[in-house]
Protein backbone atom coordinates (compact mmCIF):
# COMPACT_ATOMS: atom_id res chain seq x y z
CA UNK A 1 0.00 0.00 0.00
CA UNK A 2 3.18 2.28 0.32
CA UNK A 3 3.44 2.83 -3.17
CA UNK A 4 -0.44 3.39 -3.64
CA UNK A 5 -1.50 6.99 -4.56
CA UNK A 6 -4.70 6.88 -3.14
CA UNK A 7 -6.62 9.67 -1.59
CA UNK A 8 -9.97 9.40 0.59
CA UNK A 9 -12.80 11.62 0.45
CA UNK A 10 -14.98 10.71 3.45
CA UNK A 11 -18.69 11.54 3.23
CA UNK A 12 -20.29 13.80 6.16
CA UNK A 13 -22.77 11.52 6.72
CA UNK A 14 -21.61 8.25 4.83
CA UNK A 15 -24.39 5.99 3.41
CA UNK A 16 -22.06 2.94 3.10
CA UNK A 17 -21.56 2.94 -0.20
CA UNK A 18 -18.04 4.05 -1.44
CA UNK A 19 -16.84 5.00 -5.18
CA UNK A 20 -13.08 4.91 -6.28
CA UNK A 21 -12.25 7.83 -8.75
CA UNK A 22 -9.89 7.56 -11.62
CA UNK A 23 -9.12 11.06 -13.56
CA UNK A 24 -8.53 10.80 -16.90
CA UNK A 25 -4.88 12.52 -18.81
CA UNK A 26 -4.31 10.19 -21.51
CA UNK A 27 -2.27 7.81 -19.60
CA UNK A 28 -0.02 10.48 -19.93
CA UNK A 29 -0.99 13.07 -17.26
CA UNK A 30 -3.95 13.12 -14.57
CA UNK A 31 -6.29 15.91 -15.37
CA UNK A 32 -6.63 16.16 -11.34
CA UNK A 33 -8.77 19.50 -11.10
CA UNK A 34 -11.28 18.92 -13.43
CA UNK A 35 -12.10 14.95 -13.04
CA UNK A 36 -10.46 14.46 -8.85
CA UNK A 37 -11.47 16.40 -6.20
CA UNK A 38 -15.02 17.91 -8.25
CA UNK A 39 -16.58 14.18 -8.14
CA UNK A 40 -15.41 13.55 -5.11
CA UNK A 41 -16.76 16.19 -3.56
CA UNK A 42 -20.60 15.53 -5.93
CA UNK A 43 -20.14 12.12 -4.29
CA UNK A 44 -19.75 13.46 -1.17
CA UNK A 45 -22.19 15.88 -0.82
CA UNK A 46 -24.87 13.05 -1.43
CA UNK A 47 -23.35 10.75 1.32
CA UNK A 48 -20.66 8.47 -1.02
CA UNK A 49 -17.76 8.28 0.40
CA UNK A 50 -14.59 8.72 -2.05
CA UNK A 51 -11.32 7.85 -3.01
CA UNK A 52 -9.06 9.57 -5.70
CA UNK A 53 -6.49 7.48 -7.55
CA UNK A 54 -3.35 8.80 -8.93
CA UNK A 55 -2.31 5.95 -11.32
CA UNK A 56 0.80 5.51 -12.77
CA UNK A 57 0.89 7.72 -16.23
CA UNK A 58 4.03 8.31 -18.51
CA UNK A 59 6.64 10.68 -16.68
CA UNK A 60 5.04 10.42 -13.17
CA UNK A 61 6.95 8.71 -10.61
CA UNK A 62 9.99 8.10 -13.04
CA UNK A 63 7.87 6.15 -15.66
CA UNK A 64 7.77 5.96 -19.50
CA UNK A 65 5.40 5.10 -21.64
CA UNK A 66 4.57 2.26 -22.30
CA UNK A 67 2.97 1.81 -18.87
CA UNK A 68 1.15 -1.33 -19.13
CA UNK A 69 0.05 -2.93 -16.38
CA UNK A 70 0.86 -0.83 -13.67
CA UNK A 71 -2.39 1.01 -13.84
CA UNK A 72 -4.66 -1.76 -14.03
CA UNK A 73 -2.51 -3.34 -10.86
CA UNK A 74 -3.03 0.25 -8.98
CA UNK A 75 -6.73 -0.20 -9.79
CA UNK A 76 -6.96 -3.92 -8.46
CA UNK A 77 -5.50 -2.71 -5.14
CA UNK A 78 -6.55 0.11 -4.84
CA UNK A 79 -10.19 -1.49 -4.73
CA UNK A 80 -8.92 -4.16 -2.24
CA UNK A 81 -7.50 -1.61 0.13
CA UNK A 82 -10.99 0.05 0.03
CA UNK A 83 -12.54 -2.85 0.67
CA UNK A 84 -10.47 -4.32 3.17
CA UNK A 85 -11.10 -0.98 5.08
CA UNK A 86 -14.50 -2.34 6.12
CA UNK A 87 -15.58 1.38 5.02
CA UNK A 88 -18.26 0.60 2.97
CA UNK A 89 -20.86 -1.84 1.76
CA UNK A 90 -21.07 -1.17 -1.71
CA UNK A 91 -18.00 -0.11 -4.07
CA UNK A 92 -18.34 1.54 -7.59
CA UNK A 93 -15.95 3.13 -10.02
CA UNK A 94 -15.99 6.33 -11.55
CA UNK A 95 -13.62 6.85 -14.34
CA UNK A 96 -13.04 9.71 -16.70
CA UNK A 97 -12.01 9.37 -20.29
CA UNK A 98 -8.69 7.23 -19.88
CA UNK A 99 -9.58 6.97 -16.13
CA UNK A 100 -12.85 5.88 -18.27
CA UNK A 101 -10.89 2.91 -19.70
CA UNK A 102 -9.23 2.28 -16.43
CA UNK A 103 -12.92 1.57 -14.84
CA UNK A 104 -14.03 -0.23 -17.73
CA UNK A 105 -11.31 -2.84 -17.24
CA UNK A 106 -11.95 -2.53 -13.23
CA UNK A 107 -15.05 -3.39 -13.31
CA UNK A 108 -14.82 -6.31 -16.07
CA UNK A 109 -12.20 -8.21 -14.08
CA UNK A 110 -14.06 -11.01 -11.78
CA UNK A 111 -12.91 -12.35 -8.70
CA UNK A 112 -13.48 -16.37 -7.47
CA UNK A 113 -15.14 -16.69 -3.41
CA UNK A 114 -11.23 -17.40 -2.72
CA UNK A 115 -10.08 -14.35 -4.23
CA UNK A 116 -8.24 -15.06 -6.65
CA UNK A 117 -7.82 -12.14 -9.28
CA UNK A 118 -9.15 -13.16 -12.98
CA UNK A 119 -9.37 -11.45 -16.28
CA UNK A 120 -12.15 -11.36 -18.46
CA UNK A 121 -13.82 -14.23 -16.46
CA UNK A 122 -11.31 -16.35 -16.21
CA UNK A 123 -8.76 -16.92 -13.88
CA UNK A 124 -5.05 -16.34 -15.45
CA UNK A 125 -3.44 -19.67 -16.23
CA UNK A 126 -6.90 -21.73 -15.80
CA UNK A 127 -7.80 -24.41 -17.97
CA UNK A 128 -11.22 -24.10 -19.61
CA UNK A 129 -12.98 -26.93 -17.29
CA UNK A 130 -11.31 -24.94 -13.99
CA UNK A 131 -12.54 -21.84 -15.26
CA UNK A 132 -16.01 -23.25 -16.05
CA UNK A 133 -16.22 -25.21 -12.30
CA UNK A 134 -16.13 -21.53 -11.28
CA UNK A 135 -18.08 -19.85 -12.60
CA UNK A 136 -20.57 -19.39 -10.36
CA UNK A 137 -18.72 -17.96 -7.53
CA UNK A 138 -17.22 -15.61 -10.14
CA UNK A 139 -17.70 -11.83 -9.65
CA UNK A 140 -16.80 -8.20 -10.25
CA UNK A 141 -14.96 -6.72 -7.85
CA UNK A 142 -16.79 -4.12 -8.19
CA UNK A 143 -20.68 -3.26 -7.58
CA UNK A 144 -21.05 -0.80 -10.33
CA UNK A 145 -19.32 1.78 -12.68
CA UNK A 146 -19.79 4.85 -14.21
CA UNK A 147 -17.81 5.69 -17.50
CA UNK A 148 -17.85 9.32 -18.38
CA UNK A 149 -16.90 10.14 -21.99
CA UNK A 150 -14.31 6.60 -21.51
CA UNK A 151 -11.83 5.48 -24.11
CA UNK A 152 -12.66 2.15 -24.32
CA UNK A 153 -11.01 0.59 -27.09
CA UNK A 154 -8.16 -0.13 -28.54
CA UNK A 155 -9.07 -0.92 -32.42
CA UNK A 156 -8.02 1.41 -34.78
CA UNK A 157 -11.51 2.54 -35.82
CA UNK A 158 -12.56 4.08 -32.81
CA UNK A 159 -9.50 4.60 -30.39
CA UNK A 160 -8.14 7.23 -28.39
CA UNK A 161 -4.38 6.93 -30.64
CA UNK A 162 -2.53 8.27 -26.74
CA UNK A 163 -4.27 6.16 -24.93
CA UNK A 164 -3.05 3.58 -26.47
CA UNK A 165 0.36 5.02 -27.31
CA UNK A 166 0.76 5.76 -23.31
CA UNK A 167 -0.50 2.23 -21.83
CA UNK A 168 0.41 -0.24 -23.95
CA UNK A 169 2.39 1.77 -27.21
CA UNK A 170 1.69 1.36 -30.73
CA UNK A 171 3.33 -1.95 -31.58
CA UNK A 172 1.70 -3.89 -28.52
CA UNK A 173 1.36 -7.68 -28.92
CA UNK A 174 -2.08 -8.44 -30.40
CA UNK A 175 -3.23 -10.52 -27.32
CA UNK A 176 -2.31 -7.65 -24.45
CA UNK A 177 -4.25 -5.02 -26.92
CA UNK A 178 -7.00 -6.79 -27.18
CA UNK A 179 -7.52 -8.26 -23.63
CA UNK A 180 -7.41 -3.83 -23.23
CA UNK A 181 -10.43 -3.34 -25.36
CA UNK A 182 -13.11 -3.35 -22.36
CA UNK A 183 -15.74 -4.20 -25.08
CA UNK A 184 -14.54 -7.40 -25.19
CA UNK A 185 -14.48 -8.24 -21.67
CA UNK A 186 -18.05 -8.41 -20.89
CA UNK A 187 -19.71 -10.90 -19.58
CA UNK A 188 -22.31 -12.44 -17.32
CA UNK A 189 -20.26 -11.21 -14.27
CA UNK A 190 -20.42 -7.17 -15.25
CA UNK A 191 -21.87 -4.64 -12.62
CA UNK A 192 -24.09 -2.22 -14.02
CA UNK A 193 -22.13 0.36 -15.81
CA UNK A 194 -23.73 4.15 -16.14
CA UNK A 195 -22.18 5.57 -19.34
CA UNK A 196 -22.00 9.30 -20.54
CA UNK A 197 -20.67 11.08 -23.65
CA UNK A 198 -21.24 13.39 -26.33
CA UNK A 199 -22.02 12.41 -29.73
CA UNK A 200 -19.40 14.91 -31.35
CA UNK A 201 -16.64 14.56 -28.95
CA UNK A 202 -13.24 15.55 -30.93
CA UNK A 203 -10.87 13.63 -28.62
CA UNK A 204 -12.46 10.26 -27.67
CA UNK A 205 -15.15 8.98 -30.18
CA UNK A 206 -18.11 8.56 -29.04
CA UNK A 207 -18.03 4.61 -30.32
CA UNK A 208 -16.10 4.08 -27.86
CA UNK A 209 -19.22 4.31 -25.19
CA UNK A 210 -21.65 3.10 -27.89
CA UNK A 211 -18.97 -0.11 -28.19
CA UNK A 212 -19.15 -0.85 -24.54
CA UNK A 213 -23.44 -0.08 -24.20
CA UNK A 214 -23.53 -2.60 -27.23
CA UNK A 215 -21.54 -5.52 -25.29
CA UNK A 216 -23.61 -4.78 -22.23
CA UNK A 217 -26.62 -5.07 -24.19
CA UNK A 218 -25.48 -8.47 -26.06
CA UNK A 219 -24.86 -10.02 -22.51
CA UNK A 220 -28.20 -8.27 -20.91
CA UNK A 221 -26.43 -6.54 -18.01
CA UNK A 222 -27.95 -3.36 -17.04
CA UNK A 223 -26.79 -0.11 -18.57
CA UNK A 224 -28.09 3.43 -18.32
CA UNK A 225 -26.71 5.27 -21.35
CA UNK A 226 -26.80 9.31 -21.82
CA UNK A 227 -25.26 10.80 -25.17
CA UNK A 228 -25.65 14.45 -25.72
CA UNK A 229 -25.66 15.81 -29.06
CA UNK A 230 -22.74 18.53 -28.43
CA UNK A 231 -20.04 18.93 -26.10
CA UNK A 232 -15.90 19.37 -25.87
CA UNK A 233 -14.29 16.32 -24.54
CA UNK A 234 -13.47 17.20 -20.79
CA UNK A 235 -16.63 18.89 -19.75
CA UNK A 236 -16.47 17.01 -16.73
CA UNK A 237 -19.73 17.53 -14.92
CA UNK A 238 -20.50 20.11 -16.42
CA UNK A 239 -22.72 21.25 -13.43
CA UNK A 240 -23.45 24.81 -14.20
CA UNK A 241 -23.99 24.53 -18.12
CA UNK A 242 -27.87 24.17 -18.30
CA UNK A 243 -27.53 22.46 -22.31
CA UNK A 244 -25.39 19.90 -20.92
CA UNK A 245 -25.92 19.14 -17.15
CA UNK A 246 -26.11 15.60 -17.11
CA UNK A 247 -25.54 14.47 -13.46
CA UNK A 248 -29.18 14.74 -12.90
CA UNK A 249 -29.47 11.43 -14.64
CA UNK A 250 -26.61 10.01 -12.77
CA UNK A 251 -28.02 10.77 -9.04
CA UNK A 252 -31.39 9.15 -10.24
CA UNK A 253 -29.55 5.85 -11.22
CA UNK A 254 -26.90 5.76 -8.35
CA UNK A 255 -29.51 6.04 -5.69
CA UNK A 256 -30.77 3.10 -6.52
CA UNK A 257 -27.44 1.48 -5.31
CA UNK A 258 -27.98 3.30 -1.90
CA UNK A 259 -31.79 2.04 -1.66
CA UNK A 260 -30.92 -1.36 -2.46
CA UNK A 261 -28.45 -1.64 1.00
CA UNK A 262 -31.31 0.07 2.78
Amino acid sequence: MAHLNLTFYPAPEPNGTGVLVLPGGGYGNISWDNEGPPPAAWLNERGFDAWILRYTVDSHRGAIAPVYPAPIDEAVEAVEHIRASGRVSTLGVWGFSAGGHLAAITATTTTTTTGSKTTNGTKAGATEEEAGSEKESLSSIVDFAILTYPVITMHPDAMHEGSLRNLIGLDAAEDVRLGMCAETRVGAHTPPVFLFHTSNDPIVPVQNTLLFAGAMARHRRPFRLVILPDGPHGIGLAINDEERSWTGELERWIVGFVEAEA
